[in-house]
């Protein structure tokens, strides 16, 4: 009894009413001008606070829960005072671990993701002196490549101390040399895009709040939108937008489909074609690439 009395005079206050409908509002806001800008620096400060807005709300709810119940008991004819109380001590908590939580989780998602791929190596000389010369025509300065021992075909791009593509073994004798600078090219545009940190930083909030439906439609509407640009930039700087299309055919032709979805962050393309899919489906993809090629001449 005590404790739904203390439950239902707390989250009734005015004080915790306002701490989670200002981070609500401002993820909203916020959302709308990630949508409607395209500088890469802004999107990446907008997207953190987004993410810093869910966490700081989420700590805050559950710390909140925790005190009411451990102070039911102990404030149940004190209630003002209870709920200031566990009002004060709930703020404090949730500003105190959301921010160093946050940083935790930008520093750590890259190595996450790293640490999927499977065996990975310096690839020959000739591989990594292309993706060089790539990269310094995309103005992405010393990029390097790792070969993963993944028996599927799988490529993605991280940024550690270092901007990094990694690509499997079996997708390199899958591809032919135009197909595989295509793919490349793809990689490069999310670094130079800077979508490797906010693809990081998405996929490291999500893993920490699953249950969080913002997350849950921001993430893969981010991962869906930069996919696409990135398909675009490749297409314009080696001009061969159709190497592109055979790669990712090739690609999608030799992944076995059970596998698709669970190797998502690992992949250059996905599975599904819901709100909730990372990649667009592959024939939008394709389309894109055919009016590209044919808008180059």
């Amino acid at each position: 009894m005590a404790q739904g009395i203390i439950y239902a005079a707390y989250f009734s206050s005015l004080p915790t009413i306002t701490s989670i409908l200002i981070p609500l509002i401002s993820t909203l806001a916020l959302y709308t001008f990630f949508r409607g800008t395209s500088s890469p620096k802004i999107r990446t400060w907008s997207l953190g606070f987004i993410l810093l807005s869910s966490i700081f709300l989420w700590i805050f709810i559950a710390v909140s829960l925790i005190l009411c119940f451990a102070f039911a008991e102990t404030y149940e004819y004190q209630l003002q005072e209870g709920v200031r109380e566990v009002f004060g001590r709930a703020i404090l908590v949730a500003i105190a671990s959301g921010i160093p939580l946050s940083i935790t989780l930008r520093q750590l998602s890259p190595r996450i993701i790293l640490a999927r791929a499977k065996g990975l190596h310096s690839p020959e000389q000739g591989v990594a002196e292309s993706l060089i010369k790539l990269g310094d025509q995309m103005g992405v300065r010393g990029p390097q490549i790792q070969l993963s021992t993944n028996k599927v075909p799988i490529s993605f791009a991280v940024h550690t101390k270092t901007p990094t593509i990694v690509m499997s073994e079996s997708l390199l004798s899958l591809l032919k040399p135009d197909e595989l600078e295509a793919v490349m090219a793809h990689e490069l545009a999310h670094i130079k895009n800077s979508d490797t940190t906010l693809k990081a930083l998405a996929t490291a909030y999500k893993t920490a709040l699953p249950f969080d439906p913002i997350i849950r439609l921001v993430e893969p509407a981010f991962h869906r939108e930069r996919e696409m640009a990135a398909d675009e930039t490749a297409a314009k700087t080696t001009r061969k937008p159709l190497s592109l299309a055979s790669a990712l055919l090739k690609i999608y032709e030799a992944f076995p489909k059970n596998n698709l979805r669970s190797y998502g962050t690992l992949s250059i393309l996905g599975a599904g074609s819901t709100l909730m899919s990372r990649h667009p489906p592959i024939i939008h993809r394709i389309n894109q690439l055919i009016h590209l090629a044919e808008s180059l001449g």
